[in-house]
């Protein structure tokens, strides 16, 4: 009988993609069990998040989670967290503790205990870049990793010292096989993901528009729609939005790394852009098609933030229209220069100011929305729920789409249907539509 073996994904997509490459470097030799914390495995695997404190805790958490349920399972902790503070995993319980570097060659360290991290990884990140073969726990969209590291210099965030400052980058050649493979496979949504995306190529002579350029060139005729992760708003030239907007299998949606709109906190952030030209980067987006889609990370709290800063905030988010906000509380990170700023934030007010933002964000998200109600959109079918479908049109808004009959025996998953949308749904969380 084969032991069994539970992946624990913490944080982000390029985590995800890098946990199924693990599970398909392993599954022939173990049972595995995908986000399994109750003590039913012999081996976990945390693939770890550190970029807040808040993200740490669940991994604390979860490993003394195991610990009491099942105490000779061995514990083994990889990533980002495992570069921060090995010392403190192996402290509350892991086993075996692998940093970024060597969780690329995780089968080497198997059977060892102990902290294998090193310590200057973030100087050279120079080794591959780790894709799998398959979506992560057999989902419907593909996280493809193309890029890993970053050189910016925020003054709140570490992960350039745990993903590394030297870019590595997938050839273009790469990409366009590994997405006309999938294609093959049957996939209809894949996930361009990376550190910083449009760092991409600055190791290799290649550039990011350019690879979307090839893309764009390659699939148009092709029933698949291309998502990108995070950018920064400096980021959006007129070439890139005009990318975006022209060929239709990209999604016309973007989610921008903004984390403030005050050009007093982003400027102490060391952000290379204000808020004039996140307004700029928006409109051109929008130039093409006004219903372009923007998500985006704040944070709030951040070290001397006043009521002022925070006005200019939510003003901006309902003004944009922004269709998601992904809030965060300012967590100080130790190393970073936003760590020892002078006027720290309360966490009591760093909770009322995270409620507040939420609040706005609902009002941006209901009258993005309100604008689409008649609309027609083509919606990526994800699963069935009873009499409904679920999934995601262009824009990246959830559907949830009315089934005139009642006993649909087709498997519509992964299906790209036309709808029309009715009607917001509930709270507000996204909107109903009908087949068409």
């Amino acid at each position: 009988m084969k032991k069994k073996l539970s992946i624990i994904t913490f944080g982000c997509k390029m985590n995800q993609a890098e946990s199924q490459y693990i599970y398909e470097k392993f599954s022939e030799e173990f049972e595995i069990l995908f986000e399994e914390k109750d003590g039913k495995s012999d081996i976990y695997i945390l693939n770890t998040c550190a970029v807040t404190s808040e993200a740490e805790r669940k991994v604390r958490q979860t490993i003394r989670r195991i610990k009491k349920s099942r105490n000779n399972s061995k514990i083994i902790a990889i990533g980002c967290y495992s570069n921060s503070n090995p010392i403190e995993l192996k402290e509350i319980g892991a086993d075996l503790v692998l940093g970024n570097s060597e969780k690329k060659d995780i089968e080497k360290y198997f059977d060892k205990e102990g902290i294998y991290a090193d310590e200057l990884f973030w100087l050279k990140n120079d080794q591959k870049i780790l894709v799998p073969k398959e979506a992560y726990d057999n989902r419907t969209r593909f996280f493809l990793p193309i890029e890993e590291g970053c050189n910016n210099g925020c003054t709140f965030c570490k992960i350039r010292m745990l993903r590394g400052t030297k870019t590595s980058s997938l050839s273009q050649k790469e990409i366009i096989n590994k997405i006309d493979e999938l294609i093959k496979k049957g996939y209809k949504e894949i996930v361009l993901t990376g550190t910083n995306l449009t760092r991409y190529g600055s190791d290799n002579l290649e550039s990011f528009e350019d690879l979307l350029k090839a893309i764009g060139k390659n699939f148009e005729d092709k029933e698949i729609r291309i998502r990108l992760t995070s950018l920064y708003p400096d980021d959006v030239t007129d070439n890139l939005a005009f990318l975006l907007n022209n060929y239709s299998i990209f999604e016309k949606h973007l989610h921008l790394s903004i984390q403030h709109f005050s050009d007093r906190i982003l400027k102490l952030m060391r952000r290379n852009y204000n808020r004039k030209d996140i307004y700029n980067s928006i409109e051109k987006l929008r130039k093409m098609d006004q219903n372009f889609a923007i998500t985006c990370d704040l944070i709030v709290g951040f070290p001397s933030e006043n009521e002022e800063d925070l006005k200019i905030m939510f003003d901006s988010v309902r003004d944009l229209k922004i269709l998601k906000v992904h809030g965060f509380r300012f967590s100080a990170r130790e190393g970073t220069l936003a760590f020892k700023m002078d006027h720290q934030i309360p966490g009591s007010e760093k909770k009322n100011r995270i409620i507040e933002l939420i609040k706005n964000s609902q009002i941006s998200r209901r009258e993005y929305l309100s604008r689409l109600i008649n609309s027609e959109t083509t919606v990526l079918i994800e699963e069935k729920n009873n009499n409904h479908l679920l999934g995601y049109d262009e824009y990246y808004i959830p559907h949830k789409i009315k089934l005139e009959f009642k006993n649909c025996s087709s498997d519509l998953r992964s299906t790209f249907l036309k709808s029309k949308i009715i009607s917001i749904s509930e709270g507000s969380e996204g909107v109903i539509s009908i087949v068409l």
